[in-house]
């Protein structure tokens, strides 16, 4: 053997079959014998830590026995780390990581240094998060800064700026989040950074106050980095309630000739987020007296059409109205198979048939099939009626401009101080017509704010003189809650209150329900020490809840306080807390729904663990549901833990928990055609309580609601036809039935145009829409009272991409690309209509006893015949068969001359050809939420969205022109839908009317024909007449 490699095998020693003699030096008395075994120890731990793994007690004394060496101590803890790091204990790995020294080196890789950081950051995030450290952990505290700071230099190293930026947000270090951010290299990177830094603190973050300060250093950082006229900054304004900033930016975008554009590109966006206070609020900021120049002020004109205008609504209303895909079919159906199976004489039925009609078409304008179907119509009466009427403001929301003429047959006299004559009793298609008005106004959040003024003084004038009547101050209540939505309006608000304290029920509820409109997300009263008028009204009203005896009083109150809190997180505890102590379940009840719109898609751990607690704890069965439908909304924003949660509660002995979670599942995962959702909700399509077995239609529908036909392996039409049967099976109750025939307007709602969405998904951030929050919350109210149905107008959002040129015109060949099969967002095949089959007329079938009378009757006739006629008839038969036989035998070809037989051919098979893998969109077009994901924008055409990487292909998008010298073709108005009709004739040009006799009369020509040719034309025609007359009498 060469002498080298002698060496090099004797200068590494073999690894030790095992290490027990090594364990054994640990306990002799010298410290050098001790390091020497921790030394190998360490080296071989990774292959023998089961044997060292019974000696760990030794270890940590090792590591704790100040009377050691410093090296053998930290020895010891590394050694005795490795072999908890092996038994899956990263926490008490990590405690003697710490104490190891150099032994543990954040730099270095592995599984063990990886699994070890993410220990301590964890118990960095922890320390830190949970307030000051104890006294006796500030040393560890300390080493653990360090680690921390030691990883945070490692991101730096090898750019994982993303990573460290996150563990800064989990820890709460704001100083730590502007370091990340200012070490980031500038430019691209940094703007990466930035952004995602606003995703994370926007919908990561828990607590609002440290999120509202990480949102200023942002903002502040865009502003300084050359970024404070993008969208990015303008929504970070937004989450910061910075109004003013905001119009600001938008003035001085709309002045600058080459990012004007950009103007009114974040006019659109703000008009999105839904919250029209904040919207009113800019546009105040926008003077006209800074813009001078023609161009300059159309330029803000137009700005303010989006803003306040409601232009973003003859948008949607507009895209609902000609895109609408609604199949009549289906009503005429639903009503056919009510009445054969006796629905139609059940109030209730009627009343849903009637509402899923409204829910058809929601939006579209289109009311085609009630004109067609007056009388059916007509059987509703009492409240039934109330909500018939109310429906049309759910076919034409938005439809601000047509909405006096469309209901004047319907709506009650105006009023007069000296002339109020309204009457106590009946009201019903008045009081109906008064909550479509307001329907019609407040369910789209970017509708005109004149007309909405307007609406609202025509509706507040009815509230104060009609107390009289409880059926028209139900309907004024709530349209005007509707028309004031959010405006904190006192005057109002004082109006509703004297309502309130008529002491009257139904319309009590409504008057409380309307001030949690007009207060919603003011956080008005949330403090136990009032400020201003408001806060002490809210007070009043929650003495008021303690002393009525109206129960539908105490929940419209419970849900005024609800809605107060909307977005309020921390800010509401107090309220909450007060409310979920009360001994009324009702109040309590309140306090489940105050939770879920005060912590609306924050995932807040805190809020769930109280949800969850009183969902198993709560003795009122109400409450016990509230809480946990409340999940869905606090977990909207990561929908895939609603499952997870409810999964457990579906299997409760509780109907109403099965119930809520079905729901639950539904508004979580609505429009996702999600399978595991689906696979949760089919067992309780078929539970023994009825209204379960509804909860679970709704939800199955919401989910299914615009998905394809192959949608989760083509169950959806298994589902369609099962709402069907439901509807026309005679063993089925009511509930379920009613669940059903809402199942069906709910999943084709809108034209299949419409989905419902809590949020607001344009740009890369999500924002929570209080107007379809609040309008979700307030359906499901119609557990209680019918009229509530028609609250989901507020939350059906319509899913279009529409882009506009700055003349806010449409180019109709601009189109997006979609890499997805088409059939994958196809809209669901419409049914057809059974034609009915013609009876085949059946051969009469002859009988033997009649076949035999006839042959006997034949023979005997022969007998009695003259012989001879007989003798020649056969003579002339025999002769006609042989001349048949000698043309045969003469005509028929040999066998070598006979052709093949001729066999038919077959018609080759259609071949099916395969579906493409991508398609494309025209403008405008359904863009359902999940379908963004698979659309780009086509960079080579003439117009080009001007913030293609900040934006998605969804919503309104506004393009600018790449040859403006070039002309402009193929462009379109936008127009909303007209009450007479788009196919009427043009009006006439303008002109002057003079009467007969007048100086200026002009004698109408009119042409004349020639007598000779009119009375030859009479003469031919009394000619041809008579023909047509001769020639029918000939057929007869």
């Amino acid at each position: 053997m060469p002498p080298l490699l002698v060496e090099a095998n004797q200068s590494a020693p073999a690894p030790p079959i095992t290490t027990l003699g090594l364990l054994s030096l640990l306990t002799e008395p010298s410290p050098s014998l001790q390091t020497h075994a921790l030394t190998l120890l360490l080296t071989h731990v990774d292959t023998h830590w089961h044997e060292v793994a019974t000696s760990l007690p030794d270890l940590e004394s090792l590591s704790e026995d100040s009377s050691l060496p410093l090296p053998t101590r930290q020895l010891a803890a590394a050694v005795a780390s490795r072999v908890f790091f092996h038994l899956e204990e990263p926490a008490q790995a990590l405690r003697l990581a710490l104490d190891s020294g150099d032994h543990f080196d954040v730099m270095a890789g592995g599984m063990y240094v990886s699994t070890l950081s993410r220990a301590a950051v964890d118990a960095w995030i922890e320390d830190t998060s949970g307030g000051d450290a104890k006294d006796g952990d500030s040393g560890t505290s300390e080493k653990l800064k360090q680690v921390v700071g030691c990883l945070f230099e490692r991101c730096y190293r090898d750019g994982e700026y993303e990573h460290a930026l996150g563990v800064s947000l989990e820890g709460k270090r704001v100083e730590m989040v502007t370091e990340v951010i200012r070490r980031t290299p500038a430019g691209a990177r940094r703007r990466a950074v930035l952004e995602y830094a606003l995703s994370a603190s926007a919908d990561v973050v828990l607590e609002k106050s440290f999120r509202m300060t990480v949102l200023d250093v942002i903002a502040s950082e865009l502003a300084s980095g050359g970024w404070g006229k993008s969208g990015s900054y303008a929504m970070c304004l937004k989450y910061l309630d910075k109004a003013e900033e905001v119009g600001g930016m938008i003035d001085g975008l709309l002045k600058s000739d080459e990012e004007y554009l950009w103007g009114y590109q974040i006019c659109f966006d703000l008009v999105d987020t839904g919250d029209q206070n904040f919207v009113r609020r800019v546009s105040k900021v926008l003077q006209e007296d800074s813009f001078e120049g023609e161009e300059l002020k159309e330029r803000l004109a137009k700005a303010m059409r989006i803003l306040t205008g409601g232009f973003s609504s003859e948008l949607s209303l507009s895209f609902l109205h000609k895109q609408s895909d609604s199949d009549k079919l289906i009503m005429e159906n639903l009503k056919k198979t009510l009445e054969e199976r006796g629905g139609g004489r059940n109030a209730m039925l009627h009343n849903c048939a009637v509402m899923t009609h409204a829910y058809l078409n929601a939006g579209t304008t289109n009311d085609q099939f009630l004109r067609d179907h007056l009388n059916w119509m007509r059987k509703a009466s009492n409240w039934a009626k109330f909500s018939a009427t109310a429906s049309l403001g759910v076919v034409h929301a938005g439809h601000t401009t047509e909405a006096m003429t469309l209901l004047e047959p319907y709506l009650p006299p105006s009023p007069t101080e000296e002339n109020n004559t309204v009457s106590p009793g009946g009201g019903y298609a008045e009081g109906g017509s008064l909550y479509a008005l307001g329907l019609i106004h407040g369910s789209h959040a970017g509708s005109s704010d004149e007309k909405r003024k307007e609406a609202n003084d025509f509706l507040r004038n009815h509230l104060r003189l009609s107390h009289a009547n409880e059926v028209i101050s139900h309907g004024a209540a709530l349209s005007v809650g509707l028309t004031a939505f959010g405006t904190a309006d006192g005057d109002v608000v004082n109006e509703l209150k004297e309502l309130l304290y008529t002491d009257s029920a139904v319309a009590g509820e409504a008057a409380g329900i309307g001030i949690g409109l007009v207060l919603a997300g003011t956080g008005v009263g949330l403090s136990n020490t009032p400020v201003t008028v408001l806060d002490e009204t809210v007070a009043e009203l929650k003495n008021y809840a303690r002393e009525t005896q109206h129960e539908k009083i105490i929940r419209g109150i419970a849900l005024c306080l609800a809605l107060t809190a909307y977005g309020q997180e921390e800010n509401a505890d107090a309220m909450i807390h007060d409310m979920r102590s009360d001994r009324d379940p009702i109040l309590r009840y309140g306090a489940q729904y105050a939770i879920a719109l005060a912590y609306v898609g924050t995932g807040n751990h805190k809020a769930i663990k109280i949800l969850l607690h009183t969902a198993v704890s709560d003795v009122s069965d109400d409450v016990r549901m509230a809480s946990v439908i409340a999940l869905a909304f606090v977990l909207y924003k990561t929908p895939e833990r609603v499952p997870e949660l409810v999964k457990l509660l579906l299997e409760s002995f509780n109907p109403h928990v099965r119930y809520a979670s079905c729901m639950a599942v539904g508004i979580a995962m609505a429009g996702s055609g999600n399978g595991a959702a689906i696979s949760l909700l089919e067992p309780m399509l078929d539970d023994v309580t009825d209204f379960v077995r509804q909860g679970a239609i709704l939800a199955t529908a919401m989910v299914y609601m615009q998905q394809s036909d192959s949608c989760n392996g083509k169950k959806i039409k298994t589902f369609r036809e099962k709402l069907i049967s439901i509807v026309g099976d005679k063993h089925q109750t009511t509930l379920a039935k009613m669940g059903a025939v809402m199942a069906t307007g709910l999943i084709d709602a809108g034209g299949r145009n419409v989905s419902l969405g809590l949020s607001s998904s344009v740009t890369h951030l999500t924002f929570t829409k209080m107007t379809s929050t609040v309008g979700l919350v307030l359906w499901l109210q119609h557990w209680h009272w019918y009229p509530m149905m028609h609250m989901l107008s507020l939350a059906l959002t319509p899913t279009f991409t529409i882009a506009l040129t700055k003349d806010f015109k449409y180019p109709k060949n601009y189109t997006l690309q979609c890499t997805a099969k088409p059939s994958l967002f196809a809209y669901p095949k419409r049914l057809e209509e059974k034609k009915e089959e013609k009876k085949k007329r059946v051969e009469t079938v002859t009988l033997s006893t009649t076949a035999k009378n006839k042959a006997r009757m034949a023979r005997k006739r022969a007998k009695e015949g003259d012989v001879m006629d007989v003798v020649v008839e056969d003579e002339k038969a025999e002769k006609e068969k042989t001349d048949a036989m000698e043309v045969d035998s003469n005509d028929k070809p040999s066998s070598e001359q006979q052709p093949a037989p001729v066999t038919p051919t077959e018609e080759p098979k259609k071949r099916k050809t395969p579906e493409p893998s991508s398609f494309t969109l025209a403008n405008p077009s359904r863009t359902t939420k999940s379908q963004t994901s698979y659309c780009s924008f086509n960079l080579s055409q003439r117009y080009q969205p001007i913030r293609k990487d900040e934006m998605k292909p969804y919503g309104v998008i506004m393009l600018r022109d790449s040859t403006p010298e070039e002309e402009e073709t193929d462009l379109a108005a936008v127009k909303t839908p007209s009450v007479e009709g788009e196919d009427e004739a043009e009006a006439p040009e303008p002109f002057e009317w003079a009467p007969p006799g007048h100086a200026e009369y002009v004698e109408p020509e009119v042409e004349m024909l020639p007598a000779e040719s009119s009375s030859s034309e009479s003469k031919d025609e009394s000619k041809n007449e008579e023909e047509k007359v001769d020639v029918t009498e000939k057929k007869e």
